[in-house]
C-alpha cells in the first residue's frame, strides 16, 4: 500500500514538473514597439499641436494676470494724495479681479491637463489595440502562455523567457 501511494506521489510530481517545463514564457519591449510604429509619430504630433493651443491661451492669461498685478502694485506705490490713486472700493474691486483671474487660470490649467490626457487616450488607444492583437497572435502561434512587458516587470530571466519584440514588430509590419 505504501508503495502504491509513493508511486502515485512520484507520478503526480513528475507530471507536474513536466507540465511546468513545457510552459513557454515570452517578453516584449512595448516602448520599443510603440516608438517603431508610424502611427505613434502622427499621434505625438497631434498631441503636441493640441498642447500648443493650450499653451498659447495659458500664456495670454498669464500676461493678463501679470499686467493686472503690476497695475495694482504701481497704484499701491503712489503717494496717498495722488489723483490717480484708487479709492478703497476700486482697490477692492481690482483685487477681486486679480483673484478671479487667478482662479480662472488654475481652472483652465486643470481642464487643459484633463483634455490632453483624454486626447492622448483617444490617439493611443488604436495603437495599443494593434500591439495587443499582434502580441496575442504571436503568443497563440508560438504556444506561449505568458508574455510579459519588460518595462513593467522587475526581473526577467532571459534564459527561460524568449524576447518576442522582433516577432511582434514583424507581425505589425515594422
Amino acid at each position: 500500500m505504501k508503495k502504491i501511494i509513493a508511486l502515485a506521489i512520484s507520478l503526480i510530481t513528475l507530471c507536474g514538473v513536466q507540465s511546468v517545463s513545457a510552459q513557454k514564457f515570452g517578453h516584449i519591449d512595448s516602448e520599443a514597439i510603440i516608438q517603431a510604429l508610424p502611427d505613434t509619430k502622427a499621434a505625438q504630433t497631434a498631441l503636441e499641436n493640441e498642447s500648443k493651443k493650450f499653451d498659447s491661451q495659458y500664456q495670454a492669461m498669464g500676461q493678463e494676470y501679470q499686467a493686472k498685478v503690476q497695475a495694482f502694485q504701481e497704484n499701491e506705490n503712489l503717494a496717498p494724495q495722488a489723483v490717480e490713486k484708487w479709492s478703497e472700493a476700486i482697490k477692492a474691486d481690482k483685487y477681486q479681479e486679480i483673484m478671479q483671474l487667478q482662479e480662472r487660470i488654475q481652472k483652465f490649467e486643470q481642464n487643459a491637463q484633463v483634455s490632453l490626457q483624454n486626447k492622448q487616450k483617444e490617439l493611443y488607444a488604436p495603437i495599443m489595440d494593434k500591439i495587443d492583437n499582434a502580441v496575442k497572435k504571436v503568443a497563440t502561434t508560438g504556444g506561449y502562455i505568458y508574455i510579459f512587458d519588460k518595462n513593467g516587470v522587475l526581473f526577467i530571466n532571459t534564459e527561460l523567457s524568449t524576447d518576442l519584440t522582433s516577432a511582434v514588430k514583424k507581425e505589425l509590419g515594422i
